[in-house]
């Protein structure tokens, strides 16, 4: 019964964050509804916490423990060294470890959705892909129709990526569905981001490569139709690649400006890894929202508060990547923090091996999603990186329900 409890409230829950925490989270942030990720985080914590309540042993995955252990010492040190206010301190722990209670809340609640469920999910998945080529193909017509819908280029493209990991996890991962995958995340191209083509290659060549044994399997046919995704992409993300890669950046407008302040979050980073030995400069100290909300003293420290969108008066560009925040966390956190996705990684790996494929494979490219997305945006804190991490964390419960209830062979 507590089971049923459980599966049947987290679909809720899952719908819930899709709706209104991906697909309209930002018509609602544009109305001044800015709190709905926080809502869906909660609803998780209070699911998660009324599953443990309701257990008899009221277990604990270890690597949560570990985690939250990790993130209290961060806490208590970042109080000590007074790296902001207490207030911005809290703000930038709660914002840094939700992703992270998303993963594991929904891990170790472990729900099971049926086929009707899952049916649902793959429906809306492909409805909202389309609204989302409606909005697409309008933008060609409707001068900043994308951006007056979704407030940002890059909310489009990890909206596309999130619908399409949806259905091709809710599928049965068959050929037809692996191609539906394919063709749901290139609508993202009408954002015209960078990442989404370097994702997009990325994804297609795992779907036409990676064999049962999770080797690389090349042949002519998968080879041209790899060109093809590639040429098709290039050509739709030509604007992007020539202002990353063959002017350097070197033009005008908000995206180059953008570029500037996050080629410096990065060049400064370097400093406070060195400055900071071996923990870094603590919450809400560097290159996250609650660094500029709560103006840290790191910018005046290192002569950034003049620069453009890193100033006080206007530091919109602050959180504008995650890497350069890991400078928090110093190398000890640095190194942490990579350890975690090798040791989901290779989870991964050994349940490909042990029969669990779809899983597996799609488990590998959402963490590739967030390894390129840290490159230039903090998704991985965002509302998009909460959905994301809570169906990263039913992937691995799916991984470890198959490979405990069914004999290895029969694993599919």
């Amino acid at each position: 019964m507590q089971q049923d409890f459980i599966n049947k409230n987290f679909f809720r829950l899952m719908m819930f964050t899709l709706v209104l925490g991906v697909i309209f989270y930002d018509l609602f942030n544009m109305a001044g509804f800015s709190y709905i990720d926080e809502i869906c985080a909660f609803l998780l914590f209070i699911l998660f916490g009324i599953n443990v309540l309701r257990s008899k042993n009221w277990a604990f995955d270890k690597i949560f423990l570990l985690i939250l252990g990790i993130f209290l010492f961060y806490l208590v040190y970042s109080l000590y060294i007074g790296s902001n206010s207490p207030r911005a301190i809290l703000m930038d722990f709660v914002i840094q470890i939700k992703p992270y209670l998303a993963f594991f809340c929904v891990y170790s609640m472990r729900p099971v959705l049926n086929a009707n469920q899952k049916k649902i999910l793959r429906q809306l998945a492909i409805l909202f892909s389309l609204y989302l080529l409606l909005i697409g193909t309008g933008d060609l017509f409707i001068k900043d129709l994308m951006l007056n819908i979704l407030s940002h280029t890059s909310r489009f493209a990890t909206a596309t990526s999130i619908l399409a990991l949806l259905y091709l996890y809710f599928s049965d991962y068959t050929k037809r569905d692996k191609l539906i995958f394919i063709l749901l995340l290139s609508i993202g191209l009408f954002s015209g981001r960078s990442k989404l083509f370097g994702f997009l290659a990325l994804c297609t060549l795992i779907m036409l490569y990676i064999n049962k044994s999770f080797e690389m399997k090349f042949n002519i046919k998968n080879t041209l139709f790899l060109l093809f995704a590639i040429i098709v992409t290039a050509v739709v993300a030509k604007d992007k690649i020539e202002l990353y890669f063959i002017t350097g950046g070197f033009g005008g407008g908000r995206e180059v400006e953008d570029l500037y302040a996050r080629m410096a979050l990065y060049y400064f980073s370097v400093r406070i890894f060195r400055d900071y030995i071996p923990f870094g400069s603590g919450f809400a100290s560097y290159a996250t929202y609650a660094s500029g909300e709560y103006y840290s003293p790191i910018y005046t420290k290192y002569s950034m508060e003049r620069m453009y969108g890193l100033t006080k008066a206007s530091p919109s560009f602050i959180a504008d990547t995650y890497y350069p925040a890991l400078a928090q966390f110093g190398l000890v956190g640095l190194f942490l923090f990579f350890l975690f996705w090798y040791y989901l990684t290779h989870k991964a790996i050994i349940s490909f091996r042990k029969g669990c494929q779809k899983e597996a494979v799609i488990a590998i490219i959402i963490i590739a999603f967030f390894l390129i997305e840290s490159i230039s945006d903090a998704t991985l804190t965002h509302n998009r990186g909460f959905f994301m991490m809570t169906l990263l964390g039913l992937i691995f419960s799916d991984i470890k329900y198959k490979l405990n209830t069914t004999p290895p062979e029969k694993v599919k």
